[in-house]
């Protein structure tokens, strides 16, 4: 597990960054998030947050990897990133620290729509509705730019609803399952 002091638009928060089962857990103010990555291009990412898509880019230097210790303790370091088309500027202005894995609270049952990050066709549906399902438990794999991505539950809960089947094409943003 890692921590970043952050600073963005005046307020400094710990950002604590933790890889479980292919994925990032993102922690800062009190709130966690599963965090899926891919990148698209250089320098530009598709980010599920909890099941939903977001697009990110650096419009700067890339930050610093979770491995890096070149920048602990050095000064701040400054990055401009594009998130879903708005600009937020963003300071780490205290060195990273690695902090031991501790055990992590169970989430609340969670609600809502788990979207496709990106168009693709539907490879597989791990669920059918009425199923239970646990955070972080496949749900749907799509295949995007000759690469699966397993869409992953963002919460503990109920499958209410499944959007859509294998071999289906879906648009980004297209709810694939409900969960409550």
């Amino acid at each position: 597990m890692t921590v970043y002091h952050v600073r963005v638009g005046g307020t400094e928060v710990a950002v604590t960054v933790e890889r479980l089962d292919g994925a990032l857990r993102v922690s800062a103010g009190g709130l966690a998030s599963r965090v899926d990555t891919v990148e698209v291009v250089p320098g530009w990412y598709a980010l599920v947050v909890d099941g939903r898509a977001h697009d990110l880019g650096t419009a700067s230097s890339a930050a610093p990897s979770d491995g890096d210790a070149s920048h602990r303790g050095a000064g701040p370091r400054r990055w401009t990133l594009l998130l879903d088309g708005e600009t937020c500027d963003v300071e780490v202005v205290r060195g990273v620290r690695r902090i031991a894995p501790r055990g992590l609270a169970g989430r609340a049952p969670g609600e809502g729509e788990v979207r496709a990050p990106m168009p693709g066709i539907v490879v597989t549906v791990a669920v059918a509705e009425g199923d239970e399902v646990f955070n972080g438990q496949p749900l749907v794999i799509i295949e995007a730019m000759k690469m699966q991505m397993e869409i992953r539950s963002p919460a503990d809960g109920i499958v209410r609803r499944v959007h859509a089947g294998a071999g289906e094409e879906v648009a980004g943003g297209q709810a694939l399952v409900t969960i409550e």
